[in-house]
């Protein structure tokens, strides 16, 4: 997942600010204001529209769309405030009792969501083109095609300030503690901790979050062989 996307980075969408300074930025900053204003203008569009579509949608303050978003299914969908989206974003819902739910300050890039019973991410997370599914859809057995065949279906829970990269896959079940990433591509069914990165398929933790004011970890190689570099340290501990 890319820091930078056709409205502007996401570290140039700060939280909540008040009305004086936002007016003060738009001054120092015009075209990002018009494209800020925009968006915020496909947010409202998209709450009437979907209001007459009969979809459960509902957005708290400044929700921003820069993309598209589709919003389908019986379930109910809830975006706090200072939510914000980017390219195409799926909200998808399969029974009238599922209910997705996205907290302050949430961004989504080109996030799918498959909901049939219940997902919650918290404030502040990030969330690139995941896939976020709580159903199987298909049973996992053998007679898969019979009526009968039980099909998974298990809540999914996203803590405050976690990051899901691109191309992860967060299947039923699944819980991501607060502050925790998820690597590109990892394939994640089971609960993690808190302040973990969580890479790999099937997904293990590989290492501590980095801590404010520490170095960003890296993996180092060579033609001869892995280095034991603080990061593959870090890992080796973790899987102990």
């Amino acid at each position: 997942m890319s820091g930078t996307t056709p409205g502007g980075s996401f570290a140039d969408t700060p939280p909540m600010q008040s009305t004086g300074a936002l007016f003060g930025r738009a001054l120092r900053e015009p075209g990002r204001a018009v494209t800020y204003g925009l968006a915020l203008a496909k947010g409202y569009w998209y709450r009437v529209i979907l209001r007459i579509l009969g979809r459960r949608f509902r957005a708290g303050s400044r929700f921003r769309v820069f993309g598209r978003l589709s919003v389908r299914g019986p379930g109910e969908v809830v975006f706090g405030d200072n939510v914000a989206t980017w390219g195409r974003v799926n909200a998808w819902t399969y029974s009238a009792d599922a209910r997705l739910v996205a907290g302050d300050n949430v961004m989504m890039s080109g996030t799918r969501f498959a909901c049939a019973r219940g997902i919650r991410i918290g404030r502040d997370s990030i969330l690139a083109d995941a896939s976020i599914t709580d159903t199987d859809f298909h049973s996992t057995r053998v007679d898969r095609r019979s009526p009968s065949a039980p099909i998974r279906v298990a809540p999914i829970e996203i803590g405050d300030n976690v990051w899901v990269a691109a191309g992860a896959i967060l299947l039923p079940g699944t819980a991501i503690g607060e502050n925790s990433v998820v690597g590109a591509a990892a394939v994640c069914m089971r609960s993690f901790p808190a302040n973990k990165v969580i890479l790999g398929n099937p997904a293990k933790v590989v290492m501590p979050v980095p801590s404010i004011g520490t170095s960003p970890v890296t993996l180092d190689s060579t033609d001869g062989g892995t280095e034991a570099t603080p990061a593959f340290e870090a890992m080796a501990a973790a899987r102990m």
